[in-house]
C-alpha cells in the first residue's frame, strides 16, 4: 500500500511538472506570437518594409540603443521615406515623405490628433498638454496659447536677460584663466534657471534653495536608470507594485517639484485675492489664463513640470550645438558678429523687437536645429485606417515622424552634414517643401513653446557674442559625437574656448 502511494505521488509530481512545463512553453509562444509575430505580420500585410526586429524588444536597439538617429537614416537609405519597425511590440510606420506629412498633420489631423500612449501616464504628467487627448487637449491648449503671445513674451525678456548674467560670468572667468569650459553643461544651467524662474515662478530667496530646486529638476533626466525607465515604459502596473522597493532620486525630485509648484500656486492665488502684485511670468499667466474656462491647479502643476522637463533639455542642447557650430565655422561666426554689432551695438541692450531684426541669427539657429534637432522624432496615434498617397496606415499602429532622418535626407537637403545657414534665406526656403523642416513638429499639435524656446536661445547667443568670440580649444572634439535618449544631445563634454572682444 505504501509503495502504491509513493508511486502515485511520483506519477502526480511528474505529471504536474510536465503540465507546468507545457504551460510555460505555451505561454512563451503565445507571448512571442502577440508581441512579435502578429505585429510584424500586420506591418507586412500593410506592405510596409521592415528591418528584421528582435523578439520582444523589436528594433529599439538597431544601431545601438543611443544611436536611434543613425537607425532612422539607415532605414531611410535602405527602404525609402516610408518604412516600419517594431517599437518593442508596437507596430510603427515611419513617414519621412513631406507630402504625406502635410496630409497627416494638417489635412487629416482629426485622424491623427493624439500622441501614441505606451502606458497610462502618472501624475502630474497625465494632465499635461503633451498627454491629454481630443477635446481635453484642445481645451487646455487653447487656454495656454495666449500665454505665448508676443505681448506676454515681451514681458519675459528682462527675466531671461537677467539669467544670462551667470553664464557670462562663468565664461569671463574661464577666458581670464585661459581655460575651456563644457558649454553644454553651462547651457544646461542657464536653461534650467530660466525655466525654474518663468515656468515655476521661482524667485530664489537663497543660493541653497536655487541649488536644491535645480538639482531636483535635473534629476528628472539623470535620476531614473535604464531598468527603471524600461519598467515604467513596458509595464506600468508592475512598476507601481515595485515602486516602494526601487524608489530613488527620480521619484523624490518629482514629488519635490510638484509640491513646490503647488505651494507657489497657492501663494500666487492668495496674492491675487489680496491684490498683491505678482511677477509677470508664465506661471502667473497660467493662473490668470482663461475666462469662464480656467486651468485647475492640477493642470497648472502639470504644465509647469512639463515645460520645465521638456523645455530645459531641448533649449540647452540647441544653444550648445549652436555655440559649437559657430566655433568650428569662424566665417559664419564673423558674419553673425557683424549683424549683432550693427543691430545690437550696446552690450546688454537687447530688446524683443531687435532680436527679430537679426535675420542671420535666425538662419544660424534654424540650421542648427536642422542638423541637430533635439526632438529627433515625434509620434501620433491612428484612429482609423487610412490610405494616403498609396500608403496604408493601419489603425492601432504608431505613426512615427523621423525628424532627424528628414533633416538629413540628401534629396531634400544637399550636403546634409554641412553647416550652411544660407539654406534658410527667403530665396532658398521658397524652393523647399515646408514639411521638410520639422524641428518643432507641424500642424495644430506642433510645439506650444516655439516662440519661448527661440527667445531664450536668441537672447543667450547675442549676450555671449556681444562679449566673446567662440573658439576651438585643445579640448574641443571634432567632429562632435551625439546620442539619443529623451532628446538628441552631445554624447560627451562639449568643450570650447573664448576670446574677449573688448
Amino acid at each position: 500500500m505504501a509503495s502504491y502511494r509513493f508511486l502515485s505521488y511520483l506519477w502526480l509530481h511528474q505529471y504536474a511538472s510536465q503540465t507546468f512545463a507545457i504551460i510555460i512553453i505555451l505561454a512563451f509562444f503565445r507571448l512571442l506570437y502577440t508581441s512579435y509575430i502578429s505585429p510584424l505580420w500586420y506591418l507586412k500585410k500593410l506592405r510596409i518594409k521592415v528591418p528584421l526586429p528582435k523578439p520582444f524588444i523589436g528594433n529599439v536597439t538597431d544601431e545601438g540603443g543611443t544611436n536611434q538617429h543613425i537607425a532612422q537614416v539607415k532605414r531611410q537609405e535602405r527602404f525609402g521615406t516610408v518604412n516600419g519597425t517594431l517599437f518593442f511590440h508596437i507596430p510603427t510606420i515611419w513617414i519621412g515623405d513631406p507630402n504625406i506629412l502635410k496630409i497627416v498633420t494638417v489635412k487629416e489631423f482629426s485622424n491623427f490628433t493624439n500622441r501614441f500612449s505606451f502606458v497610462k501616464s502618472r501624475p502630474p504628467f497625465d494632465d499635461s498638454v503633451l498627454q491629454l487627448k481630443d477635446q481635453e487637449w484642445k481645451r487646455v491648449r487653447n487656454i495656454l496659447l495666449p500665454t505665448f503671445s508676443v505681448s506676454k513674451l515681451k514681458a519675459i525678456v528682462p527675466l531671461v536677460k537677467d539669467t544670462c548674467r551667470s553664464i557670462i560670468r562663468t565664461i569671463a572667468q574661464a577666458e581670464e584663466e585661459q581655460k575651456s569650459i563644457d558649454i553644454w553643461r553651462e547651457c544646461g544651467k542657464f536653461s534650467m534657471k530660466v525655466m525654474l524662474v518663468i515656468a515655476f515662478g521661482m524667485d530664489f530667496k537663497s543660493e541653497e534653495q536655487e541649488r536644491k530646486l535645480t538639482n531636483a529638476a535635473a534629476a528628472q533626466f539623470r535620476g531614473a536608470g535604464s531598468l527603471k525607465r524600461l519598467l515604467i515604459f513596458i509595464c506600468g502596473p508592475l512598476y507601481k507594485f515595485l515602486k516602494p522597493f526601487v524608489k530613488n532620486e527620480f521619484d523624490d525630485s518629482l514629488e519635490y517639484l510638484t509640491n513646490t509648484a503647488k505651494n507657489v500656486i497657492k501663494e500666487r492665488r492668495r496674492n491675487l485675492k489680496e491684490r498683491i502684485p505678482c511677477r509677470n511670468d508664465i506661471l502667473q499667466q497660467m493662473i490668470e489664463a482663461g475666462d469662464s474656462d480656467k486651468l485647475k491647479n492640477a493642470e497648472i502643476v502639470a504644465q509647469s513640470v512639463i515645460f520645465l522637463t521638456v523645455g530645459y533639455e531641448t533649449t540647452a542642447n540647441t544653444l550648445a550645438f549652436a555655440c559649437y557650430l559657430l566655433a568650428i565655422n569662424p566665417n559664419v561666426q564673423k558674419k553673425l558678429l557683424e549683424e549683432i554689432d550693427t543691430i545690437c551695438p550696446a552690450i546688454g541692450g537687447i530688446s524683443y523687437d531687435a532680436l527679430f531684426d537679426l535675420q542671420y541669427l535666425e538662419m544660424v539657429i534654424a540650421e542648427t536645429l536642422r542638423m541637430y534637432p533635439p526632438v529627433y522624432f515625434v509620434n501620433r496615434d491612428v484612429k482609423e485606417t487610412m490610405v494616403i498617397d498609396g500608403v496604408r496606415i493601419g489603425r492601432g499602429v504608431m505613426l512615427g515622424i523621423p525628424i532627424y532622418a528628414i533633416h538629413h535626407n540628401p534629396k531634400l537637403w544637399p550636403n546634409p552634414d554641412q553647416f550652411m545657414p544660407e539654406r534658410f534665406s527667403s530665396k532658398e526656403k521658397s524652393k523647399r517643401h515646408p514639411y521638410s523642416y520639422l524641428p518643432f513638429g507641424s500642424g495644430p499639435r506642433n510645439c506650444l513653446g516655439i516662440r519661448l524656446a527661440m527667445l531664450e536661445v536668441k537672447i543667450a547667443l547675442v549676450s555671449i557674442l556681444q562679449n566673446f568670440e567662440l573658439i576651438i580649444s585643445k579640448d574641443t572634439v571634432i567632429p562632435i559625437q551625439v546620442r539619443t535618449a529623451s532628446t538628441l544631445s552631445p554624447a560627451n563634454e562639449l568643450n570650447l574656448g573664448f576670446r574677449k572682444r573688448y
